[in-house]
């Protein structure tokens, strides 16, 4: 396991290069079949409204997602594995500072709501999520001046108390910060996605590209800094690991980022599969499976276990169904949105609807009773345990070796 702060990890006869290479190719060798749609630039990509737990108590949040140029991490090294965001955004325009003014001009006049008699007022969201399918703070994916326009604006609705915004964590920086705060009074959040803290599952697992854990430690500093908080995203159970070593990652990961990095908050998010992605590749190939609602909550109970669970911010992220108030300009999963995934982590058909309502009951209380309370499914729990018990002799990278070189 990689050490914090070091910047390589020990490798013999170079079987980690060439692991990575064989990940890597195959990632760009998926993306090469993603869609070019044609997408409207200046039409938002979605709105959605669903509960958030803030300052003690239950509110409506908003997610806004924007139609844009996609993250660069995937255009330049194929992306992450679970990832497919791509999906939505145009692969031969480029869209300007000004298509983005009139996206976001359509949600602050309300005019992007598609049911007909429907109004909306951003004044009525205590929490507000601002994303690109990327990473905001990347000036090569979206302006400087197309940011600081978002965050001048937000500012003069009062009834907004907290903006959440997405990045990588190179990204996160004291000149691009600086904007935001001289624009922007109120609180300010930053999702990183972490992964994992272990290098070779967040090398080799996510294709994170992160090879110096010390980016995400200056990360939260500089959040810190300009008095924004640092919300970490673990993302559990990625290709290659079994489901028993995906709990236990998901459980350390989180730990080190409240202890080790100093984030105010995490979220773990469960893998769901979309078009396009490595993740979805091995799926077909009988190699992965989704992971297990179950799971979820040894993963709560194991980091509670280490720290007061009293003095954290810990959330469930993934996608469950929520009101939409604008759908997709795509063609994908149900014609409904072309980053929406096909497939989302679950038990069996008997109970995934009762765990997904205690999992969005536990994010807004944070009682790991909530999922406590769901009683053991005659129909899967068995075979869960069973899947848990599930143990490979092999080390990530021959198991790299073995199914990317057969496939």
């Amino acid at each position: 396991m990689k050490k914090f702060g070091e910047k390589k990890v020990s490798t013999e006869c170079d079987f980690y290069t060439k692991a990575s290479s064989l990940v890597e190719n195959k990632i760009k060798e998926l993306r090469a079949n993603t869609p070019n749609l044609p997408f409207e630039k200046t039409k938002i990509a979605e709105v959605e409204i669903n509960k958030f737990f803030y300052e003690g108590k239950t509110v409506e949040r908003v997610m806004i997602v924007l139609r844009s140029n996609g993250c660069q991490h995937y255009k330049t090294n194929g992306g992450c594995s679970m990832c497919a965001h791509l999906n939505g955004a145009p692969l031969t325009e480029k869209i300007t500072h000004q298509n983005y003014v009139e996206q976001w001009n359509s949600v602050l006049d309300g005019s992007f709501v598609e049911n007909v008699g429907s109004t909306f007022d951003l004044n009525n969201y205590p929490v507000v999520c601002v994303y690109n399918l990327g990473s905001l703070l990347n000036p090569e994916e979206i302006s400087v001046e197309t940011v600081k326009y978002i965050f001048e604006t937000l500012n003069k609705y009062k009834g907004v108390k907290k903006v959440i915004i997405e990045s990588r964590a190179e990204y996160v920086t004291d000149d691009i910060l600086s904007v935001i705060s001289s624009a922007y009074d109120g609180l300010v959040e930053v999702g990183i996605g972490v992964e994992s803290t272990n290098f070779l599952i967040r090398e080799l697992c996510h294709h994170k590209a992160i090879d110096d854990t010390r980016i995400i430690e200056d990360s939260v500093k500089n959040l810190h800094k300009f008095g924004m908080k640092a919300l970490a995203y673990v993302n559990f159970k990625p290709i290659f690991l079994t489901e028993s070593e995906a709990i236990e990652d998901a459980i350390k990961t989180s730990i080190d980022c409240f202890k080790e990095f100093g984030f105010d908050a995490v979220s773990i998010e469960p893998t769901s599969l979309q078009d396009n992605s490595l993740a979805n590749y091995l799926y077909n190939l009988g190699f992965y499976r989704v992971p297990w609602l179950w799971s979820l909550r040894d993963i709560i109970h194991g980091i509670y276990n280490e720290i007061n669970f009293e003095k954290l911010d810990i959330r469930l992220g993934g996608y469950f169904d929520e009101e939409v108030l604008s759908g997709s300009q795509g063609t994908g999963f149900a014609d409904r949105n072309e980053i929406f995934p096909h497939m989302t982590s679950s038990n069996c058909s008997h109970c995934t609807n009762e765990f997904v309502y205690a999992i969005k009951q536990f994010n807004m209380t944070y009682d790991v009773k909530e999922l406590d309370n769901v009683k053991d499914c005659q129909h899967c729990y068995n075979l869960w345990q069973d899947t848990k018990r599930i143990r490979d002799s092999r080390d990530i990278i021959r198991r790299i070796q073995d199914i990317l070189r057969k496939e």
